[in-house]
């Protein structure tokens, strides 16, 4: 084994390396790099541990999360400008209004009746973050940061324990930014035009994710795999990178987590491996106001008029001529602030408040007592403690027990209350299309429940929340809780929830039928049962399920075509026959189906049968002229791009790099029924779609063997956002082969495999 070189960074302390200077030392870390960039920071403590994953995540990302400092403390029209559509301007109302509002320094302090206050661990993990952060651009100078997007900008200023929690609370309400910042009462024009309350899609766009808990009874060696798949985008700050926490003797966790975040939130360490999957829980809701017809700035709460809270936020904007502020006033209610929305408008009879189910700042503090779970069931109590996880978590432990649970953070709203307190048709609306609540403003009795084992007010408590502990299996696909196992359905929970007994998406159906198969040993990955090979296997299959019960149907209905009205067909009815129903780099005509299928052509004859949920509907309802005429529109659109029928998918799928490097990507958009999730954009002539927006992230695979865990994974889009770095990249290509890195969980085979080292010393 080639041995690791050393590179031994200077330490800011005079004397730091010796014994009694070191001992007064606050931090001292070890950063080792193996594969790929990947990094594992050995520490003493939380402080250092913090400084050294601080220090790494600048290296690999800097200018991400230092853009992303510049957002959360309402600085981005100061030095960027107003922006288009002055998306700048409403950002910075936004965030310097949560600044204004005083609400984290209150957290931090304890004084928030019902609020959670970081522990010390906490704090202190979060402090050697932000101080590993500042600690590498003294190293390295701001204007000499390798990353030229950044290198030398004026909004690089040194970054403070406060700027890591203001990215905390500002992540928790981010759909309603534009309609917080933008709300004003009748006369008052808007700042920007205002967004939706929600999307319309139980998934937020640009999320999604798959994950399998596999127990006893369903692997080969009687104890856990785990895959973890989730689905994010692959630029920007919700990027995830690789990190390993050291503490000897006190703390082994392995995974990756969000890059502005010192947490690791899918992972494993000895006993136990978990990963989240994007829920359909609505974490929000609006209260519906009625309004003082003698002032649209107060609103009627049990016969009264109430004066709305005001608060105006000034701003400074770049401009030609200089700085130039801009002031807004924010309008908040006793339930929260008041948002203005195209269905939502603010009038002189009504208006509109929103009130989230807070994380508040619990986070962290959930995250590192779930590191050191012993088992699934210590899991689901620190999940409980802290109702933090905003999305699902799937985990297996050693012993091969599974679990499934959305244990978060989700507004007390009975169905009876949401249909009981909405007043108008945009409520009831609401709450049928979207299952969003809008509730009566004017009446205590509207406004959310309580319940004393709950974390926080207004939320369920823990015991009222799907989940479900299995010895074979637990899994999600994005749908709802409801079809975890097909087995034992999760029934009887509120809408706000998600449905039930409705029908499931092809990816969900798909993903059940992998394991179906999977433990019977018939798709052709050799004996029953899971290991850890074999679950890569399952997920890198690429199946595409709504093909496979299509397809032969839909080349009959094409070749009838081709042989009357629609000679034109001809091409693309011989590559879909000769199709191989997979989305590999090598299949030829996946691509015709796709669009064929984005253009609405995926019309089933036999319906959903909530009896049969997993195989139905089914069919192709060849009749439906929907259905040819999407395939007429997809022929035609490719070859007014002059895309061959037939061309294999590496020729159509990639995404760039430096140096005009198109790296093939396989996998496919999930709503065709593809398991291995992959959003491509950007279809131009003659090559097809040239980005991934979005799709299989941070993938991993962990076994638990006699001799511990064995766990392999790659990050799909590469470790840095710095296209110039050696590690934009390598992974990218790592993924387009299908090939796995080791995620080396003991320290020892850390030491053993490091490419470099750097040990970090300083306050």
């Amino acid at each position: 084994m080639k041995r690791a070189a050393l590179t031994i960074l200077a330490a800011w302390l005079a004397g730091a390396a010796g014994g009694a200077a070191a001992a007064e030392t606050p931090y001292r870390a070890e950063v080792f790099r193996t594969a790929y960039g990947a990094p594992h920071v050995v520490a003493r403590d939380y402080g250092s541990l913090g400084y050294g994953a601080g220090y790494a995540a600048a290296q690999d990302n800097y200018c991400d999360f230092a853009e992303r400092i510049m957002t959360v403390r309402g600085e981005r029209a100061r030095y960027l400008g107003p922006g288009e559509k002055d998306a700048n301007v409403v950002s910075d109302i936004y965030h310097r209004g949560l600044i204004q509002s005083g609400r984290l320094e209150k957290l931090l302090a304890g004084d928030v009746p019902g609020g959670h206050k970081p522990s010390a661990d906490a704090r202190s993990l979060a402090r050697g973050f932000m101080a590993g952060f500042n600690r590498y651009v003294a190293d390295v100078g701001a204007d000499k940061i390798p990353d030229a997007r950044c290198r030398g900008a004026a909004w690089i200023r040194p970054f403070d324990e406060t700027d890591y929690w203001r990215t905390v609370m500002a992540g928790q309400q981010p759909t309603l930014m534009a309609g917080v910042a933008g709300a004003a009462p009748p006369g008052v024009p808007d700042l920007a035009a205002p967004q939706g309350p929600a999307p319309r899609s139980p998934v937020p766009e640009g999320q999604g994710s798959n994950a399998f808990a596999l127990g006893r009874e369903v692997t080969k060696s009687g104890r856990g795999v785990l895959l973890g798949n989730p689905h994010y985008p692959w630029d920007g700050i919700n990027r995830f990178v690789r990190m390993h926490f050291i503490i000897p003797g006190k703390l082994n966790f392995v995974g990756a987590g969000l890059q502005n975040s010192p947490s690791i939130g899918i992972g494993h360490n000895a006993h136990v491996a978990w990963t989240h999957t994007v829920s359909t829980a609505r974490r929000f809701g609006l209260f519906e106001l009625t309004l003082d017809p003698k002032d649209p700035t107060a609103y009627l709460f049990e016969g009264q008029a109430v004066p709305m809270d005001r608060m105006d936020v000034t701003i400074q904007v770049k401009t030609p001529e200089g700085l130039k502020p801009v002031t807004r006033t924010a309008y908040a209610t006793r339930f929260g602030p008041v948002v203005e929305t195209p269905t939502n408008p603010w009038t002189k009879e009504r208006a509109f408040a929103v009130r989230d189910a807070p994380v508040d700042l619990r986070g962290l503090d959930q995250y590192m007592v779930m590191w050191r779970a012993r088992n699934v069931r210590e899991l689901q109590g620190a999940l409980s403690r802290f109702q933090a996880a905003g999305f699902n978590t799937t985990a297996v432990d050693a012993k091969g027990k599974a679990f499934y649970g959305d244990i978060g953070p989700l507004p007390f709203v009975t169905d009876a209350k949401a249909e009981t307190c909405a007043i108008s048709e945009t409520a009831r609306t609401s709450w049928k299309t979207m299952r969003i609540p809008i509730l009566d403003g004017s009446k205590a009795a509207c406004d959310w429940d309580s319940d004393p084992k709950a974390a926080t007010a207004g939320i369920y408590p823990p015991q009222a929340l799907p989940q479900i502990f299995r010895d074979d299996f637990t899994s999600n696909s994005n749908d709802s809780y409801w079809l975890t196992n097909p087995k034992q359905p999760l029934e009887g929970f509120g809408r706000i929830f998600g449905e039930e007994r409705t029908e499931r998406s092809l990816r969900t159906r798909l993903s059940l039928k992998l394991i179906e198969d999977r433990v019977a040993g018939v798709d052709g990955l050799g004996a029953p049962k899971f290991d850890l090979k074999t679950v890569q296997g399952v997920l890198f299959n690429n199946r595409n399920l709504g093909a496979e019960l299509t397809r032969d149907s839909l080349v009959g209905l094409c070749r009838r075509a081709a042989a009357g009205a629609n000679p034109e067909l001809a091409d693309a009815c011989a590559a879909l026959a000769g199709w191989d129903l997979k989305l590999d780099l090598d299949s030829r005509g996946a691509h015709v189906f796709r669009l064929f299928a984005e253009k609405g052509g995926l019309r089933f004859k036999v319906p959903f049968d909530p009896k049969d949920p997993v195989n139905t509907p089914h069919t192709l309802d060849v009749d439906d002229p929907r259905v040819l005429k999407a395939l007429v529109d997809a022929v035609a659109q490719l070859r007014a791009l002059n895309i061959p029928m037939d061309a294999p998918l590496r020729a159509v799928q990639t995404e760039p790099r430096a140096n005009g490097e198109r790296i093939p990507i396989h996998g496919g958009p999930g709503p065709e029924g593809i398991f291995n999730v992959i959003t491509p954009v950007n279809l131009v002539a003659e090559k097809g779609w040239t980005k991934i927006r979005h799709g299989s992230s941070w993938i991993m695979t962990v076994e638990f063997t006699p001799k511990g865990p064995v766990s392999q994974g790659v990050l799909s889009y590469s470790q840095s956002s710095n296209p110039d770095s050696p590690h934009a990249a390598d992974q990218t290509r790592l993924y387009s082969q299908k090939g796995w890195d080791d995620l080396r969980f003991t320290e020892a085979a850390v030491r053993r495999d490091a490419v470099s080292k750097t040990v970090l010393v300083g306050r």
